[in-house]
């Protein structure tokens, strides 16, 4: 569930500009570096490729290209970006989001006094569409027309009780926003599944003995 928070201090290098290369010249910090050692790729049954990715690049440098994207996009939500976002009420609304810690929660400021929490975890769908000249269109289908000077490409982060829509005005920067986010998803979730698994292991190993399990009682005395 969502978690309601109190105010948290915005940092002065927050940047409104979601650009590629935002890091490029930078030096990372320990803790950086540290973040993005443990981002690997989540487990898939195929890999999107990204933007940058070159007809002629193998599949492991497409892997390698996918790889950097998205340790880079976690580390600039992680340091926190301002985002516009679609309000239900179809207003527009800069947020301040950021990516906790444990890289598995988005922390959302909507300049009201309260920080809201979302466990990444319990997404349960993240998709784009395409708003223009007031008209609404699912990528994929084939029917979105030729790009318009004001179409807005819209991200939308779906939970159970609640839905969170990114405005873009860049194809390719929604993109690569849609890519990292749902692999950030990926991530939290098979994270939670394997705690899930590791719950469910036995404390004491199984051991049989003379053709029969052990009881409980068995198996207290042989720990």
């Amino acid at each position: 569930s969502d978690h309601l928070r109190t105010r948290h201090p915005l940092t002065k290098e927050d940047s409104f500009d979601l650009t590629f290369g935002q890091r490029s010249g930078t030096v990372m910090t320990p803790r950086q570096k540290t973040l993005q050692a443990a981002l690997e790729l989540p487990m898939l049954a195929t890999y999107p490729q990204a933007p940058s990715v070159s007809v002629g690049d193998s599949d492991e440098a497409k892997k390698q290209k996918l790889l950097a994207m998205y340790q880079e996009f976690a580390l600039d939500l992680h340091a926190g970006m301002y985002l516009t976002q679609l309000t239900s009420s179809r207003d527009y609304s800069d947020i301040h989001c950021q990516l906790m810690e444990d890289l598995t929660t988005l922390k959302l400021d909507q300049n009201n006094g309260q920080i809201i929490e979302f466990p990444l975890k319990n997404v349960s769908k993240v998709y784009r569409i395409v708003r223009n000249e007031d008209k609404w269109y699912p990528t994929g289908t084939g029917s979105i027309p030729l790009a318009h000077p004001q179409s807005e490409q819209i991200v939308v982060v779906e939970f159970m009780r609640r839905k969170l829509a990114f405005v873009f005005k860049q194809l390719q920067v929604s993109q690569r926003f849609l890519i990292c986010m749902e692999m950030l998803i990926r991530r939290a979730q098979q994270q939670q599944a394997h705690k899930a698994m590791r719950s469910l292991t036995p404390t004491f190993p199984t051991q049989v003995r003379s053709g029969h399990c052990p009881t409980p009682r068995q198996v207290h005395d042989i720990g």
